[in-house]
């Protein structure tokens, strides 16, 4: 959507040994893993990393998480690089590819 991949991370995040967090009040998502802590709000173009306010798509306004037919759909490039992932695509074939280090 606008151009970006926008996907429910949980399974992802909890498989590298990390978690995430729904507060529905404040619709927001926690994501942390190892000593990174991410915090994205269900419409809001910015998000904090390690406290810090950064914009999702500095590129783009319109790329925000969403909820899509009652999941909650994150930012996959931002997500996976604020965890210190190096995010690569590949446009003939349609791939993304993530390498994570740990």
């Amino acid at each position: 959507k606008n151009g970006r991949t926008l996907l429910p991370i949980r399974a992802i995040i909890e498989a590298l040994g990390g978690t995430v967090s729904w507060d529905g009040v404040a619709r927001k998502v926690t994501i942390t893993l190892s000593s990174n802590t991410i915090e994205l709000w269900i419409g809001k173009n910015t998000a904090t990393v390690n406290g810090i306010t950064k914009p999702i798509d500095p590129t783009n306004s319109k790329v925000v998480p969403e909820i899509i037919n009652g999941r909650t759909m994150l930012p996959l490039r931002f997500v996976a690089e604020n965890l210190g992932a190096d995010v690569q695509w590949d446009g003939t074939t349609r791939t993304i590819t993530i390498t994570y280090g740990g």
